[in-house]
């Protein structure tokens, strides 16, 4: 008995030293991380820590559609404008949007990341944190659109036949092995209709390359009439077959289908936040979107462009004009013979084997299509593989304004490397802009001494040509 005893409080002892030890495996378990219904996969995921569950900054930021950027040693800043949280080890503090907050910053460092308590990123406008035991799993639901091609087309649908608006772009190249660095900045102001489709557009442009500087103003008118642009000395006017050419790509861009078909092409990785007043628009891109982004572009843009202009680039970067629509006719010409003769020798073959000379012709022509858009596609991919593009950071926001669908501003900053034949250049551009004076525009006409005094580019010779 005495030994029994014994054993009874051996057994006793383990387990009073062992439970705490159970207690703090369980708390510091792993837990899966989901942001809206997408698991997020990595090294840092969210545990429990004397009873607080704590998150990864960087992973649920990131999937939620936010610009994350670490600015210094023991520094992030996460922003999608609208909301904006600046991390700060050294003040062992959180800011949000400028204000700062009681939340001490980091609780913990584990796995070299930084990490939040739930309840902290539950307390955030657009976040809903809960936390399932049974899964063992932090679920987090922000206030994004779930239907953006639905937004899309309301967003485009949206009553804005004009406005005006002022941007500014600032880029800089570096090119390693020269040791070459330029910077341009340009900035832009400009009013625009779509009824009748109209621009008007001042531009101002400084550029440094070393020690050499340039500075350019340029003006330039595209309506009905014609597309115009001055120097500053003098007034051109770009040849009727690349006017024209653009206000019919121009006019297509209106039709609701093939604005949203542009949209969509363009605009790969994009979320959509809702707020009170405004929409958010971030935009990230990564390589393979970058990728899809040119090759649906590519497609699209083929067939806006007028007829006879249709260009495919070919081995060694040289562009050939392909005559689309004659080839198409051409083809469709021999399919016709063809069909002819075979009707005269064949007269008896069964009806419902017969293939119409209509159908005949529209399968050729898609098939020339089809064959025209692989070797674009194709192309594309030769100069991308060749160029070795790596996007190294793509962030652009748009803010909209909920009651209207108009846009209100947009910004962004893309970081772009190409390598060729051991070069590398680095290309970064900043871009801020503002929208304003919706609808108030009237309709943009050519001033009468611009039209009567503009002179003739011939694009085959790049010659001016007196009128």
């Amino acid at each position: 008995m005495r030994k029994l005893a014994t054993w009874a409080l051996a057994f006793v002892l383990v387990l009073s030293f062992a439970w705490p030890s159970m207690t703090a495996s369980a708390e510091d378990g792993t837990l899966k991380l989901v942001v809206d219904g997408v698991e997020v996969e990595g090294y840092e995921q969210p545990f429990v820590s004397q009873g607080k569950v704590l998150i990864p900054v960087d992973n649920v930021f990131q999937e939620a559609g936010f610009n994350v950027t670490k600015e210094a040693p023991g520094k992030l800043n996460v922003t999608n404008t609208y909301l904006t949280l600046d991390f700060d080890i050294a003040d062992q503090q959180i800011s949000v949007n400028g204000k700062a907050t009681s939340e001490v910053f980091p609780l913990t460092l584990r796995n070299y990341g930084n990490y939040i308590t739930s309840d902290f990123l539950d307390s955030l406008v657009g976040f809903d944190v809960t936390v399932s035991e049974e899964d063992n799993t932090v679920n987090v639901t922000t206030n994004r659109v779930k239907d953006i091609d639905a937004f899309l087309e309301k967003m485009l649908a949206a009553d804005l036949k004009s406005y005006e608006a002022k941007l500014t772009l600032d880029q800089s190249m570096e090119a390693e092995a020269e040791e070459l660095s330029m910077n341009m900045k340009m900035d832009m102001d400009m009013i625009m209709t779509t009824d009748p489709i109209g621009l008007h557009m001042l531009s101002k442009m400084s550029m440094n390359m070393g020690e050499e500087a340039e500075e350019l103003t340029t003006e330039a008118y595209f309506t009905k009439d014609g597309f115009f642009q001055s120097d500053g000395k003098q007034w051109t006017k770009f040849p009727a077959e690349l006017s024209d050419g653009l206000l019919q790509a121009s006019m297509a861009q209106v039709d609701p289908a093939t604005q949203l078909q542009l949209v969509k092409a363009f605009m790969k990785g994009i979320h959509v936040f809702e707020y009170d007043d405004v929409y958010i628009i971030t935009q990230t891109m990564t390589n393979e979107e970058f990728k899809s982004m040119m090759s649906d572009a590519m497609s699209l843009f083929s067939g806006l462009l007028p007829e006879g202009v249709d260009s495919v680039i070919s081995e060694g970067s040289v562009i050939k004009e392909v005559e689309f629509e004659e080839t198409v006719q051409e083809e469709a010409a021999e399919v016709e013979a063809d069909f002819e003769e075979a009707a005269t020798e064949e007269d008896a073959v069964a009806e419902e084997d017969a293939v119409t000379e209509e159908e005949a012709v529209e399968e050729e022509a898609a098939d020339v299509e089809a064959d025209l858009e692989e070797a674009v596609n194709s192309e594309l991919e030769a100069i991308l593989e060749m160029l070795q593009i790596n996007i190294d950071k793509f962030f652009v926001v748009t803010v909209v304004d909920k009651a209207t669908l108009f846009p209100q501003s947009t910004s962004g900053i893309t970081v772009i490397t190409m390598s060729m034949d051991g070069e590398t250049v680095t290309i970064k551009q900043l871009i801020d802009g503002v929208f304003s004076k919706f609808n108030e525009v009237k309709e943009i006409k050519v001033p009468a001494d611009v039209i009567k005094n503009a002179v003739t580019l011939d694009l085959t010779s790049g010659e001016i040509i007196a009128e």
